[in-house]
């Protein structure tokens, strides 16, 4: 009977090492695509709530006016983030919410 096989005692040390150094690399490839999928699912979620919009940004999502969302505000629409001072910002959560619950129409 012929052997279709390679008797593993024959094979040199140096094909051993080359082989598992291959598959180290496989591997660590594998691990690597693996990590940096999970990190990029748990920062996209992270950070969507913790995302900050100023007005130009806002009203550009909505496309709309300053003068509208000035009224939308005073409208009780949307609140902008309590930092005191001329600038404003608004939180992600809110703006989720305000297109969520149907209160801006235009929202892509």
């Amino acid at each position: 009977m012929e052997k279709n096989y390679v008797d593993i005692t024959l094979l040199d040390t140096r094909c051993w090492a080359s082989v598992l150094e291959s598959m180290k690399y496989t591997f660590k490839g594998w691990v690597k695509e693996v990590v940096e999928e999970v990190i990029s699912d748990k920062m996209c979620n992270v950070n969507l709530e913790d995302k900050r919009l100023n007005t130009e940004e806002l009203c550009q999502r909505w496309n709309i006016s300053k003068q509208t969302l000035e009224k939308w505000e005073k409208d009780g629409r949307i609140e902008r983030l309590p930092l005191g001072g001329r600038k404003k910002l608004f939180s992600m959560a809110d703006i989720l919410r305000a297109e969520s619950e149907g209160l801006i129409r235009t929202a892509c």
